[in-house]
């Protein structure tokens, strides 16, 4: 992507806003409740991705100098849901996914009048090295969206710049819970990935910031004790998290508990996303699908635009899951951060 796009198409509407003790007592009790109490938590790698190339193409800062596997490249970082698709999914925190004081959050960010809230999630983190150089939330479009749409093929999309006609603006109010000072804080570039990065530095406890996260690019840094970062030799795409006690977190594989953390090593985010318009004709097409989306759309104007750029190709048949077609797609529209905070490096996969 040229860089001058690439810094007006990654620079967000407002710069994030510091928002503290956001959740009340009562409120976080309930939240911190579906954690410990509704598990376990499967990690976001294995919701996400489904191949290295899959992950490079979202949060890839160059391609490493080694071929790699999805194994490589993951952390122990879990996800759950507390409302997907604007249904709020446990009924004790119906009243917090559903808050007018949330939404308005998002909407003065925008300076919009109308909007929905939309996802509700937590990431769980045990301590861990951080091999994300930089990333993006999934854009919405209408018609399309993260649950009809992989997250690598969202971040091609984004990154095209082809698809802009039919975003819909999404704002967050992401949450943050680590009351460590080792590491831990949020890397994001609001002036574009060329520019110099910001950063909030840990601790921090129900400390939120409003963000437009799908149109900057930002970073969970790495945290928990640093001799602890390293992976469990038995973590598997597919290990868990649960809470033990109110004091520990268990990953398992299975039945077998590969590792023990104390909650104080613990990093934990609240992600709510609300989706926004600016009048009620916008309202319409959202609700009336006329000016929908779809994969056969969003692939052949990709095609089109690879063939005029000449880049070579072999057209797949299953573009969703041809590797080398992701490869081609991650690498035509490369574009990620140039620089990192000096107290916050990124840990780099040789």
């Amino acid at each position: 992507m040229d860089i001058a796009r690439a810094q007006q198409a990654f620079t967000p509407v407002a710069a994030p806003r510091l928002v503290p003790d956001l959740y009340t007592p009562d409120e976080l009790d309930r939240l911190f409740g579906v954690l410990q109490e509704k598990g376990p938590w499967q990690s976001i790698a294995a919701q996400t991705f489904s191949s290295a190339e899959e992950f490079l193409a979202v949060a890839g800062a160059g391609r490493p100098a080694t071929e790699l596997s999805l194994s490589d490249l993951i952390t122990p970082t879990f996800r759950g849901y507390f409302a997907q698709q604007a249904v709020a999914l446990h009924e004790e925190i119906q009243d917090v996914f559903y808050s007018t004081r949330l939404l308005n959050l998002v909407k003065e960010m925008f300076g919009a009048p109308y909007a929905i809230p939309a996802q509700f999630f937590f990431n769980l983190r045990a301590p861990a090295h951080s091999l994300d150089a930089g990333h993006f939330d999934p854009q919405v479009w209408r018609g399309m969206d993260m649950m009809k749409v992989p997250v690598w093929l969202s971040a091609v999309m984004a990154k095209s710049g082809l698809f802009d006609r039919w975003e819909v603006p999404t704002g967050q109010v992401i949450t943050y819970f680590y009351r460590s000072e080792v590491d831990g804080g949020f890397t994001y570039w609001p002036e574009g990935p060329a520019a110099p990065p910001q950063r909030i530095a840990a601790p921090f406890w129900n400390d939120a910031v409003v963000v437009h996260n799908p149109r900057m690019f930002h970073r969970g840094e790495a945290s928990g004790p640093v001799q602890r970062r390293a992976n469990p030799p038995e973590f598997r795409l597919d290990s868990v998290i649960a809470a033990e006690d109110p004091q520990h977190w268990v990953i398992r594989n299975g039945d077998q508990v590969i590792a023990r953390h104390p909650v104080r090593d613990m990093r934990f985010l609240f992600h709510y996303g609300a989706r926004v318009f600016r009048d009620l004709a916008e309202v319409s097409r959202y609700y009336d699908h006329t000016d929908d989306l779809d994969l056969e759309t969003v692939f052949n104007l990709l095609i089109r635009d690879l063939r005029a750029r000449g880049i070579r190709f072999t057209e797949p048949s299953d573009p969703l899951h041809d590797d080398e077609f992701v490869k081609t797609l991650a690498t035509a529209y490369a574009v990620a951060p140039t620089a990192y905070p000096a107290e916050a490096p990124l840990d780099r996969v040789s």
